[in-house]
């Protein structure tokens, strides 16, 4: 066993992002990593770091497989959380640390997160007339979906990310109600 280093980590997530049918280029980044990623081999490898600490890295192949069929359970796993209806708690602020607003780029990333975990249960042109019906606004889906969580009013204590699930349950909630009135 060796530990896995941060230019190994950053070669497999290399691999790993290959292997994912994504649609932006960030969508990894509210889900695997910190929400400070640039992009989602960065996540991917932020998620390695933390998941993999030892790890043989002698049989390629095997570790590929190995973390690409971790990476898709976590994926699914996170989807499955989405959908059972269950509301994951926004974290609450902290009186000895400083609450922050999302900026632009943070609420864009999360929307595009939220709608990447989503997806995964309806057809897109289904899933964008919900979204439109249920968000109202003006805009594509990620533009609702964010207009959506800055109307919320959250705020975060240490990372961005930290608001992806619970934001995700919220809103496939919301789609829920109004997809079986129609």
């Amino acid at each position: 066993m060796k530990t896995l280093t941060k230019e190994t980590a950053g070669s497999l997530a290399k691999v790993l992002d290959s292997r994912l049918s994504t649609i932006h280029g960030d969508d990894m980044v509210a889900i695997l990593g910190v929400g400070r990623e640039s992009s989602n081999e960065k996540a991917i490898q932020s998620w390695l770091m933390s998941r993999f600490t030892d790890i043989d890295v002698s049989h390629v192949d095997s570790i590929i497989e190995h973390t690409s069929e971790a990476l898709i359970r976590h994926l699914n796993d996170l989807r499955s959380e989405v959908t059972d209806g269950s509301i994951s708690e926004i974290p609450s602020p902290q009186d000895f640390v400083q609450s922050k607003l999302l900026n632009d780029q943070e609420l864009r990333c999360i929307s595009r997160a939220i709608y990447f975990l989503i997806l995964g249960e309806a057809k897109k042109t289904y899933l964008d007339s919900l979204i439109n019906l249920v968000l109202g606004g003006e805009g594509n889906v990620i533009d609702r979906i964010a207009d959506w969580i800055a109307s919320q009013g959250t705020v975060y204590t240490y990372f961005p990310s930290e608001l992806t699930l619970p934001m995700a349950q919220r809103l496939m909630e919301e789609l829920n109600c109004t997809g079986k009135l129609f």
